[in-house]
C-alpha cells in the first residue's frame, strides 16, 4: 500500500506483508533513520521530508539552486524547497523481494542533500544495514547481523545478536549488548557499548570509550580520551589511549594477569597483586598502555 502527502512536509508510506526476520537496507544521503524491530508483522516504511532535520539545509540547497541557474539558465530557480522535497521522495527506492527490504535515496546532485526521515518498521532478529551521509541512525529492538554507518551524526542501537559493524564519522556512539562480536569507530566522538559477547575492536580519534560487561576479546584505541571497563569477566583485553585515563574493574572471583603502564601517570590496582607467572588458563588478561594519564584497576560493582 502506498500513500502520498505533497504538502509542506511531504510524506511517503509503503507497506509489505512479511513473516519472520528478514533483511532491511536504508541507505540515503542526508536525513535521519530509524528503524524499529518488534514482534510485529510485516514490514512498514515512512518517508518524510522535513527542512529542520538538517542544519542549514536551507543555505546548502539556495546555493546548490542558484549553481544550477548560473550552469543551466533561470529555470532551475523557479524550485523551491518543498517541491524539490517532495521529488525526492516520488523518486526514492522503495523495494520488497524476497524478504529484503531496500530503500535508497536519489544520490545526485542536489536531491542528495535533501533532508529525509525514513522510518522502517520490520520483525526482531533482522539483519539491518543503514547508512546516512549526514543525519541521526537510531535501532530499536533487536537486530542479528548488523552494518550501521553515519558521515555526521549519532548512532544509537539497542541490541545485535550477530557480527556487529559500527562507524561515525563524527558523532558519538550508543550501544546495548553486541552478542556477535563489534568492529565500532569513530573519528571524533564518545564510544559506549553496555556489553560484547564476541571478538570486538574500538576505535576513536578522539572521544572517550566506555565498555560494560567483556566477556571476549577486546581492543579499544583512542588518540585522546578515557578508557573504562566496567566488568572484565573474560578475554583478552587491549586497552590504548594516547592521552587520558584507564579504568578497568574486574568481575569478583575472576583472577587476572595484569600489564599496566603510564608514560606519564601512576598505574595502580586496589586488587591483592601476586609477582607469580600468572597459569596459561587464566580467563583474563589485560594490557592496558596511556601516555598521559593513570591507571587504575578495581573489583566491578556494575
Amino acid at each position: 500500500m502506498t500513500e502520498a502527502n505533497t504538502g509542506p512536509a511531504a510524506t511517503r508510506v509503503e507497506e509489505f506483508a512479511a513473516e519472520g526476520p528478514g533483511e532491511v537496507h536504508v541507505e540515503i544521503g542526508s536525513g535521519r533513520i530509524e528503524v524499529r524491530l518488534s514482534d510485529k508483522p510485516g514490514v512498514h516504511v515512512r518517508l518524510t521530508h522535513d527542512p529542520g532535520l538538517a542544519t542549514g539545509f536551507g543555505n546548502q540547497l539556495t546555493g546548490l539552486l542558484t549553481w544550477v541557474t548560473d550552469q543551466f539558465g533561470s529555470a532551475g530557480a523557479t524550485r523551491d524547497p518543498a517541491e524539490v522535497g517532495a521529488e525526492v521522495l516520488r523518486r526514492t527506492t522503495v523495494e520488497f523481494t524476497g524478504n529484503r527490504l531496500r530503500v535508497r535515496t536519489p544520490s545526485d546532485l542536489p536531491l542528495r542533500l535533501v533532508p529525509v526521515k525514513v522510518e522502517v518498521q520490520a520483525p526482531n532478529g533482522s539483519h539491518l544495514t543503514a547508512h546516512s551521509g549526514s543525519g541521526d541512525v537510531t535501532v530499536t529492538g533487536t537486530a542479528n547481523r548488523l552494518d550501521v554507518n553515519t558521515g555526521t551524526g549519532q548512532i544509537s542501537v539497542d541490541r545485535a545478536d550477530g557480527a556487529a559493524s559500527v562507524n561515525a564519522g563524527s558523532g558519538s556512539v550508543r550501544l546495548g549488548p553486541m552478542l556477535g562480536g563489534l568492529r565500532a569507530r569513530s573519528g571524533s566522538g564518545d564510544l559506549e557499548v553496555s556489553s560484547v559477547g564476541g571478538p570486538s575492536e574500538l576505535t576513536t580519534s578522539r572521544g572517550s570509550v566506555w565498555l560494560g560487561a567483556v566477556q571476549a576479546d577486546v581492543r579499544v584505541r583512542t588518540g585522546t580520551g578515557d578508557l573504562t571497563v566496567a566488568d572484565a569477566a573474560e578475554g583478552k583485553l587491549e586497552l590504548r589511549t594516547g592521552s587520558g585515563e584507564l579504568r578497568i574493574a574486574i568481575r569478583p572471583g575472576v583472577a587476572a594477569e595484569l600489564d599496566l603502564e603510564s608514560s606519564y601517570g601512576q598505574a595502580r590496582s586496589e586488587l591483592e597483586v601476586h609477582g607469580d607467572t600468572p597459569p596459561e588458563d587464566l580467563p583474563l588478561r589485560i594490557t592496558g598502555r596511556t601516555g598521559y594519564g593513570n591507571v587504575v584497576v578495581t573489583t566491578s560493582s556494575w
